[in-house]
């Protein structure tokens, strides 16, 4: 069963509303510190090496967030060419919800590593997804 193509842009405006929220909220980086430093208790000898490899900003968060929202808004286009134009404004929406974080958060600053953890997200979800359709069709 198909979903309708409202629903499906219902969840893609939702999931941009809900990450624009994150990304203007001084409440998100207490969340995700206090994951960090819950990964960082539970099997110290595990996660040590691998905590310590990741860097001091929240740029992989940023990666994951973006590239969930991405996957989104990409299930809700129907073809190829749309997809590219809502990729290109979700990721110009990125920069600028970046840029416009000090204005409407007092902890969160601008910063290039987010904005490289914005672009990684988005361009390999939409790299990944169009490798998938394209296989999809020539099988």
């Amino acid at each position: 069963m198909m979903m309708p193509s409202r629903i499906k842009w219902s969840l893609a405006s939702s999931a941009i509303g809900v990450t624009t929220s994150l990304m203007w909220s001084d409440m998100a980086i207490g969340w995700w510190s206090k994951i960090v430093s819950f990964f960082k208790r539970v099997n110290r000898d595990a996660t040590t090496s691998v905590m310590n490899l990741r860097s001091n900003g929240d740029a992989d968060l940023h990666a994951v967030v973006w590239g969930i929202t991405a996957l989104l808004v990409l299930f809700a286009c129907k073809s190829r060419t749309q997809r590219i134009c809502v990729m290109i404004l979700l990721g110009a929406w990125s920069v600028f919800v970046e840029f416009s974080q000090p204005w409407f958060t007092e902890l969160r600053s601008r910063q290039a590593s987010d904005l490289i953890g914005n672009a990684i997200g988005l361009i390999g979800v939409f790299v990944i997804f169009e490798t998938f359709t394209h296989r999809r069709r020539n099988t």
